[in-house]
């Protein structure tokens, strides 16, 4: 067995993992509920926000199995999977709300830009 993983990132893979279920139910289940909350026209019936909501339960269940797993050798592929997802979704939002996406949406950016920083903090501090 290898280096096992410090407290604060099994913290940060189980907030990860909750909130990937919170959103990725909202999404898949009741994305009309959150479009109407905040006022956003739908033009795919849905049909994005499901994928996301997949996407979200995918990446947070993937969290969880991180989280299970103590040796930094195996969720190091997870954390580097997250990193890979967090990039691609923090310029996909940053475009989508400069173009004109709604206010509101600065709090899932927000949320990823959390997720961003505290992957990369874990990471170049678990592998020393």
């Amino acid at each position: 067995m290898g280096k096992e993983i410090s407290t604060g990132l099994k913290y940060i893979l189980l907030a990860h993992f909750i909130l990937g279920l919170i959103i990725g139910v909202i999404f898949l289940f009741f994305p009309e509920y959150y479009c109407l909350l905040f006022n956003i026209v739908i033009y795919d019936q849905h049909g994005m926000y499901r994928l996301i909501g997949a996407a979200s339960l995918a990446l947070g269940f993937s969290s969880y199995l991180a989280y299970k797993n103590n040796d930094w050798d195996v969720v190091k592929l997870f954390v580097q999977m997250e990193l890979i997802w967090l990039i691609g979704a923090n310029i996909g939002m940053v475009w989508w709300l400069l173009t004109g996406g709604p206010i509101m949406a600065w709090i899932i950016e927000i949320m990823f830009i959390f997720f961003l920083v505290a992957f990369l903090f874990f990471y170049f501090q678990e592998k020393k």
